[in-house]
């Protein structure tokens, strides 16, 4: 998996920004045209950027990682240098299955490593509690500063907030998205044979000739392969097109 945000992403990471205004109750009008970034659209940026934190974990000793977030998918991942000096995708979490973020170190990661951790602020540090409620996991994160470890916290509860209360349409593109590079290659496409596996997981079942039929008229350059637009747009006809259900 690729981790970068494209341009193909632009329209959608616009639409947002916009819920984010709104969720935080700005005024879009008082900063269009003026320049003006707004306190939380400040800290949006900043994640997605992302930013260099340590990662405790029950079975590993303490590691550097790069946490951001990912507003196309509603996730937040950490990834890690390759040699290459590309970005190694290391996990994620699904925004909408987080029930908690506590600030401090209230987590049995913390504790297993204390010698390390009792070390580090407890400001700086903070920890995610995601997954079902009868068996959550839990993520443990220490900042490099508290301010930070502040943009983090306040950053991720109004994103949770705000990814619970989107729209249906929204989150079938967020989903769409995660599927999509889960499987894109490293020219950040797919193809045919990409789509043929990707069928079973959403239980649809069509004919390959049928399929191809399909692919071809996405595949406008004539490449065996498409991005991340045309493969929205097969979906889109796959699903909702009577006339290639089978």
């Amino acid at each position: 998996m690729v981790f970068r945000n494209g341009p193909s992403d632009k329209n959608f990471r616009s639409l947002d920004q916009e819920r984010i205004s709104r969720i935080f109750g700005m005024n879009n009008s008082s900063s269009s045209g003026s320049g003006y970034i707004s306190e939380v659209d400040h800290i949006i940026h900043q994640l997605e950027r992302g930013t260099l934190v340590m990662k405790y974990s029950l079975r590993k000793k303490p590691e550097h990682k790069t946490l951001a977030i990912r507003l196309e998918t509603r996730q937040i991942v950490w990834t890690r240098p390759a040699t290459n000096s590309r970005l190694v995708h290391d996990g994620a979490v699904d925004l909408r299955k987080i029930k908690e973020i506590r600030l401090g170190k209230n987590s049995k990661e913390f504790e297993k490593w204390g010698d390390d951790s009792k070390k580090i602020e407890n400001l700086k540090c903070f920890v995610v509690y995601y997954g079902s409620e009868f068996k959550l996991r839990v993520l443990s994160i220490a900042a490099l500063s508290e301010q930070e470890c502040e943009l983090w916290v306040k950053g991720l509860r109004h994103l949770v907030k705000d990814t619970l209360d989107a729209p249906y349409p929204l989150l079938v593109q967020v989903w769409l998205r995660r599927e999509y590079y889960a499987m894109e290659n490293c020219s950040e496409t797919i193809n045919i044979k990409d789509l043929k596996a990707f069928l079973p997981r959403i239980n649809y079942k069509i004919p390959t000739n049928k399929l191809r039929e399909l692919f071809n008229e996405v595949d406008t350059r004539r490449r065996a392969e498409i991005g991340f637009d045309d493969f929205a747009v097969l979906y889109q006809k796959i699903i909702f097109d009577e006339s290639v259900k089978y």
